[in-house]
Protein backbone atom coordinates (compact mmCIF):
# COMPACT_ATOMS: atom_id res chain seq x y z
CA UNK A 1 0.00 0.00 0.00
CA UNK A 2 2.94 2.33 0.76
CA UNK A 3 4.37 1.74 -2.50
CA UNK A 4 1.29 3.00 -4.27
CA UNK A 5 0.91 5.90 -2.65
CA UNK A 6 4.72 6.57 -3.79
CA UNK A 7 4.14 6.00 -7.07
CA UNK A 8 0.93 8.45 -7.24
CA UNK A 9 3.41 10.83 -5.45
CA UNK A 10 5.55 10.59 -7.70
CA UNK A 11 3.18 10.47 -10.88
CA UNK A 12 1.69 13.46 -9.44
CA UNK A 13 4.99 15.56 -8.57
CA UNK A 14 6.04 14.30 -12.67
CA UNK A 15 2.53 15.86 -13.95
CA UNK A 16 3.31 19.11 -11.76
CA UNK A 17 6.81 19.52 -13.51
CA UNK A 18 5.74 18.32 -16.77
CA UNK A 19 3.15 21.30 -16.28
CA UNK A 20 5.26 23.71 -15.39
CA UNK A 21 8.13 23.01 -18.18
CA UNK A 22 5.20 23.00 -20.66
CA UNK A 23 3.88 26.80 -19.92
CA UNK A 24 7.55 27.45 -19.78
CA UNK A 25 8.37 26.37 -22.74
CA UNK A 26 5.09 27.71 -24.50
CA UNK A 27 5.98 31.05 -22.72
CA UNK A 28 9.39 31.12 -24.26
CA UNK A 29 7.71 30.41 -27.36
CA UNK A 30 5.21 32.89 -27.70
CA UNK A 31 6.65 35.58 -25.45
CA UNK A 32 8.54 37.08 -29.20
CA UNK A 33 4.71 37.07 -31.00
CA UNK A 34 3.35 39.20 -28.35
CA UNK A 35 4.49 42.94 -29.73
CA UNK A 36 2.53 41.52 -33.01
CA UNK A 37 -0.22 40.21 -31.25
CA UNK A 38 -0.65 43.59 -29.22
CA UNK A 39 0.01 45.82 -32.79
CA UNK A 40 -2.60 43.76 -34.21
CA UNK A 41 -4.68 44.36 -31.44
CA UNK A 42 -4.40 48.09 -31.08
CA UNK A 43 -4.88 47.90 -35.19
CA UNK A 44 -8.20 46.42 -34.94
CA UNK A 45 -9.20 48.67 -32.28
CA UNK A 46 -8.02 52.04 -34.49
CA UNK A 47 -10.00 50.37 -37.17
CA UNK A 48 -13.62 49.92 -35.06
CA UNK A 49 -12.51 53.75 -33.55
CA UNK A 50 -12.67 54.90 -37.15
CA UNK A 51 -15.68 52.75 -38.63
CA UNK A 52 -17.68 53.97 -35.16
CA UNK A 53 -16.92 57.84 -36.10
CA UNK A 54 -17.12 57.93 -39.98
CA UNK A 55 -20.86 56.02 -38.90
CA UNK A 56 -21.46 58.53 -36.43
CA UNK A 57 -20.59 61.25 -38.61
CA UNK A 58 -22.69 59.97 -41.47
CA UNK A 59 -25.82 59.29 -39.08
CA UNK A 60 -25.13 62.98 -37.73
CA UNK A 61 -25.21 64.78 -41.71
CA UNK A 62 -28.43 62.27 -43.01
CA UNK A 63 -30.46 61.73 -40.05
CA UNK A 64 -33.68 63.83 -40.31
CA UNK A 65 -32.20 64.67 -43.52
CA UNK A 66 -33.99 68.17 -45.03
CA UNK A 67 -33.72 70.12 -48.38
CA UNK A 68 -32.05 73.10 -46.44
CA UNK A 69 -29.40 70.50 -45.16
CA UNK A 70 -28.98 69.04 -48.80
CA UNK A 71 -27.99 72.65 -50.62
CA UNK A 72 -25.16 72.83 -47.53
CA UNK A 73 -23.41 69.25 -49.12
CA UNK A 74 -20.62 69.41 -51.09
CA UNK A 75 -21.24 66.89 -54.06
CA UNK A 76 -19.87 63.68 -52.46
CA UNK A 77 -21.86 63.46 -49.62
CA UNK A 78 -24.95 64.83 -51.83
CA UNK A 79 -24.10 61.63 -53.79
CA UNK A 80 -23.86 59.43 -50.86
CA UNK A 81 -26.92 60.84 -49.32
CA UNK A 82 -28.66 59.86 -52.74
CA UNK A 83 -26.90 56.43 -52.41
CA UNK A 84 -29.28 55.85 -48.79
CA UNK A 85 -32.04 57.21 -50.02
CA UNK A 86 -32.54 55.11 -53.16
CA UNK A 87 -31.82 52.45 -50.57
CA UNK A 88 -34.28 52.81 -48.46
CA UNK A 89 -36.69 53.32 -50.97
CA UNK A 90 -35.81 49.53 -51.68
CA UNK A 91 -33.05 49.96 -54.81
CA UNK A 92 -29.89 47.63 -54.22
CA UNK A 93 -27.80 50.96 -55.03
CA UNK A 94 -24.18 50.84 -56.67
CA UNK A 95 -21.82 53.95 -56.50
CA UNK A 96 -20.17 54.44 -59.85
CA UNK A 97 -19.37 58.16 -59.54
CA UNK A 98 -15.85 59.03 -60.32
CA UNK A 99 -14.08 61.25 -62.43
CA UNK A 100 -14.55 59.40 -65.29
CA UNK A 101 -17.92 58.02 -64.51
CA UNK A 102 -19.47 57.89 -67.88
CA UNK A 103 -22.50 59.94 -67.25
CA UNK A 104 -23.55 58.06 -64.08
CA UNK A 105 -22.91 58.65 -60.36
CA UNK A 106 -25.29 55.98 -59.24
CA UNK A 107 -26.60 52.64 -60.45
CA UNK A 108 -29.94 51.61 -59.32
CA UNK A 109 -31.11 48.06 -59.51
CA UNK A 110 -34.75 47.40 -58.86
CA UNK A 111 -36.86 44.45 -57.26
CA UNK A 112 -37.36 43.56 -60.59
CA UNK A 113 -33.98 43.30 -61.24
CA UNK A 114 -34.19 46.51 -63.80
CA UNK A 115 -31.01 48.63 -63.84
CA UNK A 116 -31.29 52.57 -63.90
CA UNK A 117 -28.25 55.18 -63.75
CA UNK A 118 -28.62 58.33 -61.87
CA UNK A 119 -26.86 61.31 -62.63
CA UNK A 120 -26.51 63.45 -59.49
CA UNK A 121 -26.34 67.13 -59.73
CA UNK A 122 -26.55 69.40 -56.33
CA UNK A 123 -26.53 72.96 -58.09
CA UNK A 124 -27.33 76.10 -56.66
CA UNK A 125 -29.37 77.41 -59.70
CA UNK A 126 -31.30 75.37 -62.60
CA UNK A 127 -29.86 71.83 -64.06
CA UNK A 128 -29.04 72.02 -68.26
CA UNK A 129 -29.02 70.35 -70.95
CA UNK A 130 -25.97 68.27 -70.64
CA UNK A 131 -27.21 66.61 -67.70
CA UNK A 132 -29.73 64.77 -69.78
CA UNK A 133 -27.53 63.92 -71.99
CA UNK A 134 -25.17 62.55 -69.88
CA UNK A 135 -27.70 60.54 -68.38
CA UNK A 136 -29.05 59.10 -72.10
CA UNK A 137 -25.21 58.27 -72.52
CA UNK A 138 -24.98 56.34 -69.49
CA UNK A 139 -27.92 53.73 -70.28
CA UNK A 140 -25.66 51.87 -73.19
CA UNK A 141 -22.68 52.05 -70.97
CA UNK A 142 -24.48 50.36 -68.20
CA UNK A 143 -27.02 48.46 -69.86
CA UNK A 144 -29.85 50.30 -67.95
CA UNK A 145 -33.27 50.23 -68.93
CA UNK A 146 -33.49 53.80 -67.75
CA UNK A 147 -31.82 57.19 -66.69
CA UNK A 148 -32.95 59.62 -64.28
CA UNK A 149 -31.17 63.35 -63.02
CA UNK A 150 -31.62 63.62 -59.36
CA UNK A 151 -31.10 67.81 -58.19
CA UNK A 152 -31.51 69.65 -55.05
CA UNK A 153 -32.81 72.61 -57.62
CA UNK A 154 -34.87 72.51 -60.82
CA UNK A 155 -34.04 72.01 -64.31
CA UNK A 156 -33.92 74.51 -67.82
CA UNK A 157 -36.66 74.56 -70.22
CA UNK A 158 -34.57 72.95 -72.67
CA UNK A 159 -33.23 69.80 -69.84
CA UNK A 160 -37.39 69.07 -69.72
CA UNK A 161 -37.76 69.12 -73.30
CA UNK A 162 -34.91 66.52 -74.15
CA UNK A 163 -36.09 64.48 -70.40
CA UNK A 164 -39.35 64.58 -71.92
CA UNK A 165 -38.58 63.60 -75.38
CA UNK A 166 -35.99 61.07 -74.24
CA UNK A 167 -37.54 59.27 -71.47
CA UNK A 168 -35.29 60.69 -68.80
CA UNK A 169 -36.75 60.80 -65.33
CA UNK A 170 -36.11 64.22 -63.90
CA UNK A 171 -36.19 65.10 -60.04
CA UNK A 172 -36.47 68.18 -58.82
CA UNK A 173 -37.07 69.75 -55.60
CA UNK A 174 -40.65 68.81 -55.41
CA UNK A 175 -39.74 64.88 -56.04
CA UNK A 176 -36.67 65.09 -53.52
CA UNK A 177 -39.16 66.32 -51.18
CA UNK A 178 -41.58 63.90 -51.58
CA UNK A 179 -38.79 60.83 -51.58
CA UNK A 180 -37.58 62.39 -48.03
CA UNK A 181 -41.18 62.29 -46.52
CA UNK A 182 -42.17 58.57 -47.88
CA UNK A 183 -39.25 57.85 -45.94
CA UNK A 184 -39.80 59.30 -42.90
CA UNK A 185 -43.48 58.43 -43.14
CA UNK A 186 -42.29 54.77 -43.16
CA UNK A 187 -40.22 55.70 -40.06
CA UNK A 188 -36.99 54.86 -41.41
CA UNK A 189 -35.14 58.14 -41.11
CA UNK A 190 -31.77 58.47 -43.93
CA UNK A 191 -29.27 56.20 -41.81
CA UNK A 192 -25.77 54.93 -43.38
CA UNK A 193 -26.79 51.51 -42.18
CA UNK A 194 -28.35 50.36 -45.62
CA UNK A 195 -26.73 52.85 -47.89
CA UNK A 196 -25.01 50.51 -50.20
CA UNK A 197 -26.15 47.12 -51.83
CA UNK A 198 -29.27 46.82 -50.43
CA UNK A 199 -31.48 44.33 -51.79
Amino acid sequence: MPDIQQTLADLQQRIAEWALATRSAAWQTLRPFFPAFAAMTLLLAVIIAVGIGLRWRRERIFHGATLRLIDAMDGTEYEAFLAMLFAHLGYRVEHVGRSHDFGADLLLTSRRRQRIVVQAKRYSGNVGIAAVQEALGAISYYGAVRAMVVTNRGFTDSARELAARSGVELWGREQLAVALARVSEKGRGISPKSAYNRK
